[in-house]
């Protein structure tokens, strides 16, 4: 995963200059006892060192998580509660483009951790966290980048807080967390992904929505995004999924997307039959709401259809025991947080 690069530009921070004033702090940090919490990752729980910890982030597009002195803290992060953190000063990014691993760290000591022992590392401090991910887009590997869960193209808009930790004494109690994840074994030929869309305050103002796609553990195609335009509902969210899940597959593969979503489902294989024919009124007589999406959706389903490939759709219940549902939600709320 590791890109070996030239040296870091002059303006990045230096191993020799920059470990030494955090090096008293460091003292007193390493035996403080950490949790770290993974929100989403390969096997989101809450983990007592930071190896255990890298072993379910490390590869996993959009992983989420932190360390925390107090484990009910998190505990909470882990089951997609937010978490207050304090601070002293203006916030600090310190992007590692080339380090092992790579990411963006809120703690020197943290970075330090990645660079060492890693030759020609590349990193650098910054004020903002789109400035810290416009660094590794420009001096890290393609696996870098895809580590962050960022989009590749366009402007960054922030994102969520990353803490990769430093290494603790494995204390004698450990916290329970999920069996691996196991998904349904899709039938050859057949691309199966998960899809479902999260809104933090649905319907009241200042609302923000979240896109979230599941493909598999570690799959470079899964998608967390910030739902764009308006409304940010939960509504728009999901079918939005469901349309990025279609525009990642193959033109003339048969996709199957699973989603918790009834409505979104209802909408692309019944209702919009009636609205084309209507002119995309209602009964009512009202415009169809949320239909620049669905008129999308439904014109890749048919070019699909065109391609010689077809569009499936399964409903499951959320928030349940699906644990392909339960990934696509981690990811839509993590888009939503962005």
């Amino acid at each position: 995963m590791m890109n070996r690069k030239r040296a870091a530009p002059s303006s990045a921070v230096t191993a020799s200059s920059a470990a030494s004033p955090s090096a008293s702090k460091k003292r007193k940090t390493d035996n403080v006892q950490k949790f770290y919490a993974v929100q989403v990752g390969f096997r989101p729980g809450v983990y007592t060192t930071y190896a255990e910890c890298a072993q379910q982030t490390a590869g996993f597009k959009g992983a989420l998580f932190r360390s925390f002195i107090s484990r009910s803290d998190a505990e909470a992060f882990a089951a997609g509660q937010k978490v207050a953190t304090t601070s002293e000063g203006p916030a600090r990014y310190y992007a590692v483009a080339v380090g092992n691993p790579t990411g963006i760290f809120n703690e020197w000591d943290d970075a330090a951790e990645a660079i060492k022992g890693v030759k020609g590392p590349k990193y650098k401090r910054f004020s903002s966290r789109a400035e810290a991910v416009d660094y590794i887009r420009e001096y890290g590997s393609m696996e870098a980048v895809m580590a962050l869960g960022e989009r590749l193209t366009g402007a960054t808009t922030g994102g969520t807080k990353i803490d990769m930790p430093t290494q603790v004494k494995k204390p004698t109690k450990t916290t329970r967390v999920p069996p691996p994840l196991a998904l349904p074994q899709a039938p050859a030929g057949l691309i199966r992904v998960y899809t479902d869309g999260s809104s933090l305050a649905n319907g009241k103002a200042g609302a923000r929505a979240g896109v979230g796609v599941f493909f598999g553990p570690g799959d470079e195609r899964n998608l967390s995004e910030r739902l764009e335009g308006e409304p940010q509902t939960n509504q728009r969210a999901e079918l939005m999924a469901m349309l990025r899940a279609l525009q990642t597959c193959p033109a003339g593969a048969t996709v199957q997307i699973v989603s918790d979503s009834q409505y979104s489902i209802n909408c692309v294989t019944q209702w919009a039959t009636s609205w084309k024919r209507k002119g995309w009124v209602t009964a009512q007589g009202e415009p169809v709401k949320n239909q620049d999406i669905i008129r999308a959706v439904l014109a890749r389903m048919e070019e699909r259809g065109k391609a010689g490939g077809a569009t499936q759709f399964e409903w499951v219940k959320g928030h349940a025991s699906d644990r392909g549902n339960q990934a696509a939600d981690a990811l839509a709320v993590r888009g939503a947080k962005m």
